[in-house]
């Protein structure tokens, strides 16, 4: 199943095209993993934030260990809201694959402007080392699973 968030398009996200900049796609995809992973605010109730939010500074921490974006489509600036719709694509010990898909709002066009994949590493809150997933923190994953996304050259 896959989680959605709603965002609204800046301003200062375009180009001198009118085009919203590469840049601001990398934005728009931490925006959705805060919301998801640490404030819990995504349209569906994941409960996905009581399992990877650390409220102390020494607790486990997530990092990107990469990404990769793909751009299907140009979005233009607008008022229309986009929206950033993540799932998990693969679960590692330490890690997880977040992916996603950038949606028009607009649910009879959906009109995919980027897919992406964000690999995330849980890691020891101190020493940055990694540290494997919890039980608990596997489970609250398994309803937010589903197919992988295939971008670039490897598809």
């Amino acid at each position: 199943m896959r989680a959605h968030i709603d965002l609204e398009l800046r301003w200062g996200d375009q180009d001198a095209y009118g085009h919203v900049n590469n840049v601001a796609f990398a934005r728009y995809l931490e925006e959705a993993r805060v919301r998801l992973f640490w404030l819990g605010t995504a349209r569906e109730a994941t409960g996905l934030e009581q399992h990877f939010r650390a409220d102390d500074p020494a607790g486990p921490k997530m990092l990107v260990a990469s990404q990769q974006i793909e751009f299907t489509a140009v979005l233009n600036y607008s008022e229309a809201r986009i929206v950033v719709e993540a799932w998990i694509g693969r679960l590692g010990g330490s890690s997880l694959e977040v992916h996603y898909e950038i949606v028009s709002a607009d649910d009879a066009a959906r009109t995919v402007f980027a897919k992406a994949i964000s690999t995330m590493v849980l890691v020891d809150g101190e020493t940055l080392r990694p540290v494997r997933l919890s039980a608990e923190g596997r489970d609250s994953i398994a309803d937010w699973q589903d197919e992988p996304l295939s971008i670039g050259r490897a598809r």
